[in-house]
């Protein structure tokens, strides 16, 4: 290997906050095969974290992994990931968080690839990370304080440029929904937060003025500008009425000129101006605005509650949708729950519901371990007041395989939603239908659809959302793409560049993504290639969870609304309109997932996976043909490979 090290810094912290302790972990001895971000983090995890740790013990990790694109001038490459185990899911386990913003850039330019963080401090601490130097300091003074002050007392404190992620009371109180929280406002659900909270530690704060080396900067420009030209378009419509709350740009990350469809800068009527991104803006949205006289700001404010006390707001909406239910079924009662339900809809209502959950007052306690577990403990007639949502970290009923059948794998194998992947099927639908309604307002026609899901789906039948061929392999194809872009930490903003208003086509570039790698790392790959260090991270989750307790035959499933309860309507397609052939247009609503079809994509999918079909389960030669013949001893210890040889 070269002396000089491109893309990665080659150094991550290794901090012990029992012992007070900070080492360093090289690197490049996981990046060869992990890449960085999902990647890294997943092997650290495998490393370090016990089937049996529970994610408050001292044992559980909380890694923070940047990826070799990062502040290197990479368009769209700000992001980081975290891992650790999940007190949100239910029962506790593997889970991963993508957070954007500028801390990962500047991690790296602090000289860090990342940061693993074990133990308990005896009281609040945070981390100051500084140009290659590392000082664990006294959080008292910001113990018990929301994210906003946090961010305004650590700009005092270490200067205006300072990046960070902290928790805000939810987290301090070991809220299972307690999100990680960043600049810009970024977050991360899964409950990181709680586990911040629970050893003690309050932020972490970095500022550097180092960068990463570029293997072929003159390339990477030029990358770097067709990437920019084939993003360039037109920007989405804002949820908000115009008079009330006007969109005022967008609001970029580290060092991106991507035209960004999540985040969003907007000015509200009263003066306000603020960051607002993709699910978050929802939170409250349907009852404020079906709540006569309410102003939209009210659904802007509560972005802002959640995100100061850091609590997961999908979570909270599934909280108020399942509160909503319950009190108009007669449930549920003010004296029951210490909230006046009646005014639901208002900033006030909303406000007070929050803080009961993040301070874990009176029924807001209940609250606190998340609506699954709050189910548990209230009882079958709570439980009958469910949504369909109401089933996992971020897991729920839009994107199902009712309307998108690979969309069926996707949930089916993951810890979490898999919301990056679903993105890729709901993002071109989208465009086709808004083509649809308009065709000035998107370059997606049917044709255009067919070509580009071919393209990036890997089979000539991806496209018909009305079969289940081809779903498999396309399957496959976004995962392996998936885990290799969180693993480059390239935004799901922009990344895949599906589509593109500025080429005759209007077919995007799949092989971008491998020629920046290329460019940055001085590790020529291309395409496949790349996938295949995405395949090989996702067979080492796979690996994670097993040991974990996954059962493939069992745990392989979709929530069972999904064969039983037609879809009505979907996020972005009111119609739950598809391409048909031709010019043809088709609805599926009404439609539910067929058992037998999921059944036989499963099987497809084990299959081009190299894994058993029938049991599920990894092949021995399939982990030694991906490098990770290191998981093949750990797998058998627990019967859970499938190995011809024994």
């Amino acid at each position: 290997m070269a002396n000089e090290i491109y893309g990665w810094c080659g150094k991550i912290l290794n901090v012990d906050l029992s012992n007070m302790r900070v080492t360093e972990l090289d690197t490049m001895d996981y990046a060869d095969r992990f890449l960085g971000g999902r990647g890294i983090a997943t092997k650290i995890y495998w490393e370090e974290v016990g089937a049996d740790v529970d994610a408050f013990d001292l044992e559980n990790r909380l890694i923070l992994m940047s990826g070799p694109l990062g502040a290197t001038g990479t368009q769209g490459a700000s992001r980081f990931e975290v891992v650790g185990k999940s007190p949100m899911l239910m029962p506790e386990g593997f889970c991963y968080g993508n957070l954007g913003g500028f801390f990962g850039p500047y991690l790296k330019r602090a000289g860090y690839d990342g940061v693993v963080i074990s133990g308990r401090s005896e009281k609040p601490v945070y981390l100051w990370i500084h140009d290659g130097k590392t000082q664990m300091l006294d959080a008292s003074f910001l113990w018990g304080k929301g994210v906003y002050a946090v961010r305004d007392i650590l700009k005092e404190t270490h200067g205006k440029n300072v990046r960070f992620i902290t928790t805000g009371v939810a987290g301090e109180n070991m809220c299972r929904s307690a999100n990680l929280m960043t600049d810009n406002e970024g977050s991360a659900t899964g409950g990181f937060g709680a586990v911040m909270g629970s050893k003690n530690l309050k932020a972490v704060a970095v500022l550097g003025t180092g960068r990463p080396a570029v293997a072929n900067p003159e390339e990477l420009k030029r990358l770097n500008q067709l990437a920019v030209q084939l993003n360039k378009r037109d920007p989405l419509m804002a949820p908000y009425p115009e008079e009330q709350v006007r969109r005022t740009g967008k609001s970029s990350c580290y060092q991106c000129g991507l035209d960004c469809k999540y985040r969003n800068s907007f000015r509200t009527a009263s003066g306000k101006d603020v960051v607002r991104k993709c699910q978050s803006m929802f939170v409250y949205f349907p009852w404020v605005m079906g709540r006569p006289g309410e102003s939209a700001e009210t659904a802007v404010d509560a972005t802002g509650i959640c995100n100061d006390l850091s609590i997961c707001t999908m979570e909270m909406y599934n909280i108020v949708q399942w509160l909503d239910a319950c009190y108009k079924a007669g449930y549920l009662t003010d004296k029951e729950t210490g909230l006046e339900i009646a005014t639901l809809g208002t900033r006030p209502f909303f406000e007070n519901l929050a803080n009961m959950i993040a301070r874990r007052e009176g029924f807001g306690d209940i609250l606190a371990d998340g609506l699954l577990r709050a189910g548990e403990k209230l009882g079958s007639e709570a439980r009958a007041h469910f949504a369909n949502e109401v089933s996992g970290v971020g897991d729920g009923a839009n994107y199902s395989a009712r309307e998108y059948l690979m969309n069926g794998l996707l949930y089916a194998l993951e810890p979490r939603q898999p919301i990056a992947m679903l993105h890729e099927i709901s993002w071109l639908t989208g465009l086709w239908v808004m083509h649809q309604s308009n065709p000035e307002s998107s370059p997606v026609t049917s044709a255009v659809f067919r070509a580009a899901a071919a393209k990036f789906w890997g089979n000539e039948q991806a496209w018909d959302l009305n079969t289940h061929a081809g779903k498999a392999e396309a399957a496959a194809k976004i995962i392996d793409r998936t885990y290799a872009k969180d693993s480059l930490l390239l935004c799901d903003s922009a990344w895949p560049i599906m589509v593109s208003w500025n080429t005759p086509d209007h077919v995007g570039d799949a092989t971008l993504e491998s020629r920046i790698f290329s460019a940055v790392t001085g590790r020529k790959t291309d395409e496949a290639g790349l996938h295949q260090y995405g395949e090989r991270i996702f067979n080492l989750q796979r690996g994670v969870l097993l040991r974990e307790g996954r059962r493939p035959k069992t745990d392989d499933v979709l929530k069972e609304f999904n064969f039983t309860d037609p879809v009505e309507t979907v996020f972005m397609n009111p119609d739950v309109i598809v391409p048909g052939p031709g010019k043809e247009v088709v609805s599926r609503k009404g439609k539910t997932l067929d058992r037998d079809v999921f059944e036989t994509m499963r099987k497809e999918f084990y299959d081009l996976r190299g894994w058993d079909a029938e049991s599920g389960l990894q092949k021995a030669a399939t982990l030694e043909g991906l490098g990770l013949a290191d998981l093949v001893q750990d797998l058998k210890k627990i019967d859970m490979i499938f190995d011809t040889t024994c």
